[in-house]
Order: C-alpha cells, then sequence, then structure tokens
C-alpha cells in the first residue's frame, strides 16, 4: 500500500442510474499513465463483474475495458478520474451502499525489472463501503 491509495476511490465515486453504477477513480502513481499501462479487476457486493459489459470513460470518451491495452493515447493525469461503468439488472438506489473491492494494476513502462525486463506492477487493492450517488 503507498501513500496515495487512498485517493483511488473517494467517498463520492460510486454512482447510479437506471442502467447500472459508475465507479469513478484515480491513479495511485506520481505520474500520469496511458490506459494501455492499466489494468483492474471489480467486484460489487462481492460479486465480481462481467468485463465483457464494462466500459471506461476517460476524457469523455467511452471504450470496452478489453481494449484498454490499444489504448497508448489516452491518458490519466494524476488529478483526473476516469469512470467504469458496469451495467446490472437492479443497479442499487441513490443513497444505498455497496461494498467495492477495486483493484487498481499500473504496468510502470519506464521501470524495467528482473532478467525479462518486464515492467514494474504497481498493484494494489482498495475495498470501501460507498454510498450511491
Amino acid at each position: 500500500m503507498g501513500p496515495l491509495d487512498k485517493y483511488i476511490l473517494r467517498e463520492d465515486a460510486l454512482s447510479s442510474n437506471e442502467k447500472g453504477i459508475g465507479l469513478r477513480f484515480q491513479s495511485h502513481w506520481y505520474r500520469a499513465l496511458p490506459l494501455s499501462c492499466m489494468d483492474f479487476t471489480l467486484k460489487v457486493n462481492g460479486v465480481p463483474v462481467n468485463d465483457e459489459e464494462v466500459e471506461v470513460e476517460i476524457n469523455g470518451v467511452r471504450f470496452p475495458k478489453n481494449k484498454m491495452l490499444e489504448l497508448k493515447d489516452e491518458w490519466l493525469f494524476i488529478l483526473d478520474k476516469a469512470t467504469v461503468h458496469v451495467p446490472m439488472e437492479d443497479p442499487p438506489k441513490k443513497g444505498e451502499s455497496c461494498l467495492i473491492d477495486f483493484k487498481l494494476d499500473l504496468y510502470i513502462p519506464y521501470i524495467l525489472i528482473g532478467p525479462e525486463q518486464n515492467p514494474l506492477l504497481a498493484g494494489t487493492l482498495v475495498t470501501k463501503k460507498l454510498v450511491c450517488q
């Protein structure tokens, strides 16, 4: 756990509408990174979300989660937020709380480690009970 982990999910990070939920997150790295260097897993109330249905919104544009590795030109700056959109048949209502498990993995392309020279993995798991806004 690093010093910036507490900023990944703020208290107002969860929103709800008739189609599902939105979860706003920030990076825990000290420099901007493209989405191609990020991955995440998400559980809502202990249930893993289906990655096939998830979209990530950054800079006002939505992309399928499974296309993140291709998004070399979409950068998440350290003060900006991206939103994970999760469709749900029966989403929580505004004011209801959800237990969120959000594991954010950052692959740092300029810090290479090991004999294979793989990018450093800076991953963290945030578990929070959040109220839908």
